[in-house]
């Protein structure tokens, strides 16, 4: 058997089409090459220099023997050159028929072979794709094409289906083109949701900081993503409460309204606040017990805005004071345990004679609006009768906190020195003591003013008493908080007369020290021979002068004195 050879002109297609599986060999790299002459080969080993020569005068030989037929045919001869250029047209168009039945062949068996592969793909679909195209694996579902016996009925029906439905293709299209549209679709609405979110949020944020609530820029203790802080405490004003005042605007994901969420002081983390009133209340001695005769009211009184967040903010402004009142309470009475006054964790009591205030920490209640109104106290004219005294005194703390924290402010704000820091360091406010202090001078007032009455009276003097109280702020600053935090100082001028005509003037300065609680009394005594020398201030002698710290050593001193004086 000899070996032929089969070339194909890819040039000689009458239907002007180039087959995609036919590739011109003047063209094909040596990877394609290679396996192409192993095909037709078999083996390079049986492949020899004699052998190839043998089969070009083999072609040679046939080529020219051809030529001498067609010459014979046409009973004239041609030159050589004609001779291969027939040769050659008869063997392109050979070669033409041969490709396109070849393509044909292949196109047909491809097909056939998808087409059994997607019946397949129902039943064994691992079989059915490694018989199947990639082209066809990519456009198609292995799944999508499967078989069945219809009844007559239904391929009519089927029938009249497939002639109103559209193509397959056409269908994809359809399909493919609806689902852009969707995604685009919901594309667009995620957009305008999150742009909706942000507004909703940056709108919020501007309205807190038109409100001049001072902002800043910090991360979330949870899950330390960038957030927008506000400052509501009172540090900027002069405060040094350990409680700075900071808080939290978190963003709701699925609204984008900003929420407000206070920070401890420790760590800045969240924390559930709990917020707490000061209230003051008095307790009379009535028959022997200490009945409640007045307590003051919540008053909370603030610019209430339609906007949560700014009221939310407000709200925890006025109770982190409120808080911070009840701290510098609690921490002026620990210094005040030996002058009546006992401290709790949520009260502190004062007991002045006949008197008891209480300063209570109570917890908010907003639903409880009986209990923040006094509706129980103001039941009758005995247990509301110090209403307005409670309140008072409540309006007095907060005012005294507030001149401590614009006196605090003013340190600040000066040129630091060594008397500045230790002032800075050592100044705390004064609401506890300044009120005990008056409270307990006027009892100290009544004392003295009573020693000297029982005086005159048990020996029959001819005496005359005068008090000036608060002699140390005449000429002074006319700044009441000034005024308030001066130690009290008041003056007795008590004039006794005997039956000789002798004239004794005691002058009795009662005072205090910085506790302002402790009683001093300040005794000068001068003795004059007759009322005219007392007129005039002349010829005067000191008797005595001396301090008292006590109203019985007080008392022993004039009663002596006067026994003398009398003799």
């Amino acid at each position: 058997m000899s070996n032929e050879s089969l070339y194909l002109d890819l040039d000689l297609n009458s239907n002007g089409h180039v087959d995609p599986f036919i590739k011109d060999e003047n063209e094909l790299g040596l990877q394609e090459l290679i396996p192409r002459i192993l095909h037709e080969r078999k083996s390079f080993v049986d492949i020899t220099e004699r052998g190839l020569l043998n089969e070009i005068e083999l072609l040679d030989a046939s080529n020219t023997i051809g030529e001498a037929q067609d010459s014979k045919s046409t009973g004239r001869t041609t030159p050589h050159s004609t001779e291969e250029e027939t040769i050659e047209e008869k063997f392109n168009m050979q070669k033409l028929d041969l490709t396109r039945n070849i393509n044909n062949a292949l196109n047909e068996t491809s097909l056939s072979l998808d087409f059994v592969s997607l019946l397949v793909a129902s039943v064994k679909p691992n079989i059915a794709k490694n018989t199947m195209s990639p082209h066809l694996q990519k456009l198609i579902k292995p799944y999508s094409l499967n078989s069945d016996k219809l009844a007559e009925e239904e391929v009519q029906t089927l029938q009249k289906d497939v002639a109103q439905s559209t193509k397959i293709g056409h269908g994809w299209k359809s399909e493919a083109t609806e689902k852009i549209r969707d995604l685009f679709k919901q594309s667009s609405e995620d957009l305008t949701t999150q742009v909706k979110k942000e507004h909703k949020y940056w709108s919020m944020i501007c309205l807190v900081w038109s409100n001049d609530e001072v902002l800043f820029r910090m991360r979330d203790p949870v899950n330390n993503a960038r957030a927008i802080g506000v400052k509501y405490g009172y540090g900027d004003s002069g405060s040094d409460f350990q409680d700075k005042g900071l808080a939290l605007f978190r963003k709701n994901v699925e609204t984008g309204e900003v929420s407000f969420h206070p920070l401890s002081t420790v760590g800045n983390k969240l924390v559930a606040k709990t917020y707490r009133y000061v209230r003051v209340r008095i307790l009379s001695r009535i028959d022997s017990d200490f009945m409640l005769t007045g307590q003051s009211s919540f008053d909370y009184k603030y610019k209430n805005s339609s906007h949560e967040i700014i009221n939310e903010i407000e709200m925890a402004r006025f109770f982190l004071f409120e808080e911070d009142l009840f701290y510098q309470i609690s921490r002026e009475a620990s210094i005040l345990l030996s002058y009546n006054v006992s401290v709790t964790d949520d009260k502190v009591s004062i007991e002045t004679g006949n008197e008891i205030i209480e300063f209570e920490s109570v917890l908010y209640d907003e639903a409880n609006e009986e209990d923040l109104n006094n509706h129980y106290q103001n039941v009758s004219s005995i247990s509301s009768i110090n209403n307005k005294k409670c309140q008072l005194i409540l309006t007095y703390l907060k005012l005294m906190l507030c001149c401590f924290y614009k006196y605090n402010l003013k340190l600040r704000q000066k040129v630091p020195t060594s008397l500045t820091k230790w002032k800075q360091s050592n100044s705390h406010p004064l609401l506890l003591r300044p009120l005990l202090g008056n409270i307990r001078h006027s009892k100290y007032l009544e004392e003295v003013n009573e020693i000297l009455v029982n005086l005159a009276q048990q020996y029959n003097l001819n005496h005359k008493l005068e008090l000036k109280k608060y002699t140390n702020l005449d000429g002074k600053s006319t700044n009441p908080f000034k005024r308030s935090i001066e130690i009290p100082n008041s003056l007795f001028t008590w004039t006794v007369q005997n039956q000789a005509g002798n004239v004794l003037n005691v002058a009795i300065i009662v005072t205090s020290n910085e506790v302002f609680a402790d009683f001093i009394t300040k005794l000068t005594v001068t003795r004059f021979d007759s009322q005219k020398d007392y007129s005039s201030n002349m010829n005067g002698v000191n008797v005595l002068q001396n301090d008292y710290y006590d109203a019985g050593d007080l008392n022993e001193s004039l009663e002596w004195l006067i026994c003398d004086f009398n003799s």
